[in-house]
Formats: C-alpha cells, structure tokens, sequence
C-alpha cells in the first residue's frame, strides 16, 4: 500500500484518501508539521490577496502559411489531412529544418493544396529568397515549369531543391539522403 501511495504521490499533486485507508498508513510527524505550516501560509495570504495585471500579448498568426519567413524560404508541401502539425509528415518537416539549423520561424510553409488560388499574392507577399519543394507533381505550381528532384536548380528563378511529397519521404531512406545531399549543396553546409 504505501509503495502504491509514493507512486501515486508522483503522479498527482494532491492524493486524497478515504478514511478506511488511513487507517492502514502511517503518516510521519514532520509531514503533518509541514501541511500546518502551509495552511498558516495560505491564510496569510488569504487576508492580503494582491492582484498583479495580466499580460496579455496578442499576436495574429498568418492563417495562409505556416511560419513566420524571417529568413525568407518558402516551402510547398502537399498535406491533406485535417491537423497538420500532429502529422508524421510535419514532424519529419522539422527534422529537416533543424537539420539545415532552421526553425519554423525561419521559413514560410505553405500547404499547395489550400492556396492554390492564393499562391501569386502569397509569394509576392513573402518575397521569398529559396524555394523547398515537397510534393508529388513534377511541376511548380507557380508557374507549372518542369522541376527536377533532389536537385539543386532554379525554379522560379529562386535558388531551390525540389523533392517527393513528404508522405513519400517517410518511408525511402534513400530518398532522404538524396534530399539531404542537394540540401547541403544550396544552403552551402
């Protein structure tokens, strides 16, 4: 029993007892010191209260890519599920990024599937400098020129890497090492 309460003490901040366990368990005196001292200080600071302002910082997040561009890459992928950032897809996205030591805040994620209409107005909105490619097409969907993979080229007339959808990726190791080989070469690692 009272290994299964230090476990369970663990887990949960506070651990109610009904009274027919406490009749099994033995409580050393410095805790119930300890629980008096605590109460005093809870009504010392019940007579006092002092309320300090919130800070509220209010920051609106693009809802037409996934980033904030502060290094201006943009990348397209191709996701069609409903929660993005749960995906495997996203998670191998970010192991990417950290692999070429860039974060999310670095780089503009667009999803081509739910901007296809939006695209002109969005990359002349980010003024992009590099262009990631991570869909199934073998063509931009810019401007619908033919795209080579794993190769680093000009798409767009941007710098770029054009690779397999990200679905795709996850499963082809070789694939990966293709990637990471033409990514080494544009971004010069």
């Amino acid at each position: 029993m009272e290994n299964e309460l230090g476990f369970l003490s663990q887990m949960f901040d506070t651990l109610y007892l009904f009274p027919e366990e406490l009749e099994e368990i033995e409580i050393p005196e410095e805790e119930l010191v300890d629980e008096n001292k605590e109460e005093k200080k809870i009504e010392k600071t019940l007579e006092a209260p002092i309320v300090l302002p919130k800070k509220v910082i209010k920051k609106q997040l693009p809802t037409d890519y996934y980033g904030e561009n502060k290094r201006n890459i943009v990348i397209f992928i191709e996701h069609s599920g409903i929660d993005i950032f749960r995906s495997k897809e996203f998670q191998l996205l970010l192991k990417i990024l950290g692999a070429l030591q860039l974060t999310l805040q670095e780089v503009a994620v667009i999803n081509v599937l739910e901007q296809k209409d939006n695209l002109p107005k969005l990359i002349e909105k980010l003024s992009p400098k590099y262009y990631l490619y991570f869909i199934n097409r073998n063509e931009s969907p810019i401007s619908g020129d033919e795209v080579p993979k794993y190769v680093p080229t000009e798409i767009d007339s941007l710098p770029a890497v054009a690779a397999d959808s990200l679905s795709k990726l996850l499963l082809d190791v070789e694939k990966k090492r293709n990637l990471w080989m033409a990514l080494k070469s544009l971004f010069d690692l």
